[in-house]
């Protein structure tokens, strides 16, 4: 395979509005939560109805993961909530490339940002999602509490305090 002109393998900003950025993060999006339907038995999950004109007018922020091909292999979106508040809204890693420690690096230069490594984050995950959760877990995300906001789905609330400390153990 080419690689793609004008990209660069590794971390990269996402710009939603652009329709081709979109359409990257639609085409990746679909497969990776494909992947969490199927692992927890709900096969029509919220991020699997987005279109590419929902995500350009979501208002999150996206950081990527591109292969030494330029493809988009992983992504994480986060949206602000108060000053010095965050929630990551979105992880997602393609099938073809999980557990090979993308979600990790993304995770890491998320909380490692100078302007967010002393912020407080929450993140939400299916209980069933155990694979991130235990990401979360270690880069000290806490469980919070569960809710089911809609029959047949039960989701933990992570939340990690300002520490700077972000290193999995």
């Amino acid at each position: 395979m080419l690689r793609k002109v004008g990209y660069r393998m590794g971390i990269v900003g996402i710009e939603i509005q652009r329709r081709e950025e979109a359409e990257e993060v639609w085409e990746l999006q679909h497969p990776a939560y494909r992947v969490e339907a199927a692992l927890i038995g709900v096969p029509d999950l919220p991020p699997l109805q987005d279109t590419i004109q929902s995500l350009q007018a979501c208002g999150e922020t996206f950081i990527g993961y591109r292969n030494e091909e330029g493809d988009l292999v992983g992504a994480v979106a986060y949206e602000r909530i108060r000053s010095s508040e965050y929630t990551i809204s979105r992880m997602m890693v393609h099938p073809d490339f999980m557990r090979q420690g993308i979600g990790t690096l993304l995770l890491r230069h998320l909380l490692t940002t100078e302007k967010l490594k002393f912020c407080v984050w929450s993140v939400t995950a299916e209980i069933r999602n155990l694979p991130a959760i235990a990401l979360y877990e270690r880069f000290g995300f806490a469980r919070r509490m569960t809710f089911s906001p809609i029959e047949g789905i039960e989701m933990v609330k992570l939340i990690r305090l300002p520490s700077g400390e972000t290193t999995p153990t």
